[in-house]
């Protein structure tokens, strides 16, 4: 039995979770050439980052990018009703649908927001509350004291020198680390402008609203109560 449909007097629209579309310039440098698609890329930051939690969650067990996952769909629904609630419209672009859109505060700019500013403060302060607990998550193996890999503990204890690159080490990584978030953060944000997304104000709310939401995540990540309960889930 073959079934069709009849899509003739029917409006077509397309799917936005991940259309981009970006300029291109004529007789353009190289700089000018790369720019435009490497900053439809960094707006993509949200749907690749939930892939990457998704990933790690499922092929990892990793219960702090659990954590992560449920913040950034919280913060994204928060986001998303703010926006019902100002009813601030977009920009126009020369491929709008005629669908009123609002963009006060930018999802895009809020998720990458929290995101980095949770990665953040969790890198730096590895080594606080969570040294001493249980927890067997692929994410926190490994941080005895948050700065020395668990390989070369004993080594450190009798070489000044290890010790001494262990640190350099671990300094020089994390400082990558805390760069390229706030990179990719950065990017995300400025990209949603340079498309014609948003404006400079709705971006930069939607960063005021991420940052704050991913420390407030943070914070409750180190209180006690969702410690046990991340331990007891990763089965510690």
């Amino acid at each position: 039995m073959t079934t069709t449909f009849n899509h003739q007097h029917q409006q077509w629209k397309h799917f936005s979770l991940t259309h981009i579309t970006y300029p291109t310039i004529n007789n353009a440098t190289l700089i000018e050439y790369i720019t435009p698609p490497l900053l439809a890329l960094l707006s993509l930051t949200p749907p690749f980052g939930v892939c990457a939690l998704v990933t790690s969650v499922f092929f990892q067990k990793d219960v702090v990018a659990a954590y992560l996952l449920v913040g950034s769909l919280l913060t994204a629904a928060i986001s998303s009703a703010i926006k019902r609630v100002l009813k601030h419209p977009r920009p126009p672009r020369y491929d709008d649908d005629g669908d009123v859109e609002y963009g006060m505060p930018s999802n895009h700019s809020c998720f990458a927001w929290f995101g980095a500013t949770f990665l953040i403060l969790y890198i730096v302060r590895r080594g606080g509350v969570w040294a001493s607990s249980s927890l067997s998550s692929y994410s926190l193996r490994g941080s005895n004291d948050g700065s020395t890999p668990p390989s070369a503990a004993a080594i450190s204890q009798s070489s000044s020198a290890w010790k001494l690159f262990s640190n350099v080490w671990h300094h020089l990584h994390t400082s990558i680390a805390i760069v390229l978030f706030i990179g990719i953060a950065l990017g995300c944000a400025y990209s949603r402008v340079y498309l014609g997304y948003h404006t400079a104000n709705q971006v930069t709310a939607g960063s005021i609203l991420g940052c704050a939401l991913g420390v407030l995540w943070y914070r409750m990540f180190e209180l006690r109560l969702v410690r046990d309960s991340l331990v007891w889930l990763d089965g510690g």
